[in-house]
């Protein structure tokens, strides 16, 4: 995909780890050893997994917007908790293969035209602290209404596959987000011109574009309406108002009438003003509904619920990546260095995927290291065990993860 004029390769492996010992099995003479090391490689990075997903529910409880702690704590508690959250957060994120949104395309996103056709006022100053990951970019087409709805036409956007926000508000901010807590979110499908919509304390509003839609007819019917009926009702109600106090003339039956005439003009005139005005009202009322519902459909799951997705994401790509790594390497003929390994993997998931992807190499790498199973010779070239000694070492491992049986 190209995005900016810049070729962008994906970082993730989009399809579910069982997918890849699939398409990996087909290709291996001795495919039961690989069934039982994917097996045992699994659960090992399972249970490592759980201790960061454990981590992330304890220093959560406390700052939790869904939760009432049963301890009161202090301010240092509370900013401990953030900072733990965020330093673990942040590693699992970027293990499930997740970039961070920085401040300039936030920037970038809340100037550039919406691609869902409303706008957004958002007060950044009102955040303690907010950070926005993604994963997975594509393009797609989205379709937007012009020239008052009469015509719809279809344009390419970047859509942001997956979108992960952690936000605190700052402590006299009018917000729905009680104080010291911090929210977590996940959602689907963003379009990048749009990140703003899931910034909690924005409110919709009105576009030069929008103002004219509603003033332009406004005042081509109000005007006609001035001159033909409210201009003469205003003489005449002057002219009754100045004979009945004396300054000219007297007060006749016709211009009783005229009078009772012009206020009703009058009338009109209110009437066509609060008909207006309940346009406009309306107008805002349906990009209110349009803003929730965009989230409603967007938004995965929230708060403590999202670290089980994002554990469960990293988890799988940590699997994917090992296996990738391990099976190119035991069935070379000979050691590979990390560039050639990175080229054939690379180049394999293209053909299997029809992706580009951009394979992490030397996280794949460590992880086979620091299981015991990967060697590097004198000129960096890089070899793994069999299968068979692979099995007894991730067996011992396993067993020895508790030692209470001695």
């Amino acid at each position: 995909m190209t995005v900016n004029g810049i070729k962008e390769r994906r970082r993730y492996i989009p399809c579910r780890k069982r997918d890849i010992i699939d398409l990996l099995k087909t290709e291996i003479d001795d495919k039961d050893s690989f069934s039982r090391f994917s097996v045992i490689l699994e659960s090992i990075l399972h249970f490592q997994f759980h201790k960061d997903l454990e981590t992330l529910k304890d220093v959560y409880y406390p700052i939790n917007p869904d939760l009432t702690s049963v301890v009161k704590n202090d301010s240092n508690s509370i900013n401990l908790a953030n900072r733990i959250l965020m330093e673990t957060l942040r590693k699992v994120l970027d293990k499930a293969n997740y970039d961070p949104v920085t401040s300039d395309q936030i920037k970038a996103a809340y100037e550039n035209a919406a691609a869902l056709g409303f706008s957004l006022e958002i007060d950044m100053d009102d955040y303690d602290f907010l950070e926005v990951y993604a994963r997975g970019r594509r393009k797609d087409l989205i379709t937007s209404k012009k020239w008052f709805g009469l015509k719809r036409v279809e344009s390419e956007h970047i859509i942001l596959e997956r979108v992960l926000m952690a936000v605190r508000m700052k402590e006299g901010a009018k917000s729905e987000i009680p104080e010291g807590k911090t929210i977590i979110k996940l959602f689907k499908d963003v379009p990048l011109e749009d990140l703003e919509i899931l910034f909690p304390n924005s409110k919709v509003v009105m576009s030069l574009k929008d103002k004219l839609m509603l003033a332009v007819p406004a005042i081509a019917g109000g005007v006609p309406l001035l001159i033909s009926k409210v201009v003469p009702a205003l003489i005449v109600i002057f002219a009754v108002l100045g004979a009945y106090l004396g300054y000219r003339g007297t007060v006749e039956e016709d211009h009783l009438k005229q009078a009772v005439a012009a206020l009703s003009a009058m009338g009109a005139l209110g009437g066509y003003i609060i008909k207006q005005f309940s346009k406009y009202k309306t107008r805002k009322f349906q990009f209110q509904k349009e803003l929730s519902d965009n989230l409603y459909f967007r938004n995965l799951v929230n708060n403590a619920g999202v670290f089980h997705s994002l554990i469960d994401a990293a988890e799988e790509e940590e699997v994917k990546e090992a296996l990738l790594a391990y099976t190119f390497l035991s069935r070379s003929d000979k050691p590979l260095s990390e560039t050639e390994l990175d080229f054939s993997i690379e180049q394999w998931l293209g053909d299997k995927l029809n992706s580009e992807i951009d394979f992490e190499c030397p996280d794949a790498l460590s992880k086979l290291e620091k299981l015991g199973l990967l060697f590097k010779d004198q000129h960096g070239g890089l070899s793994v065990i069999s299968f068979e000694e692979a099995l007894i070492r991730l067996d011992y491992q396993w067993d020895n993860y508790f030692k209470y049986n001695q």
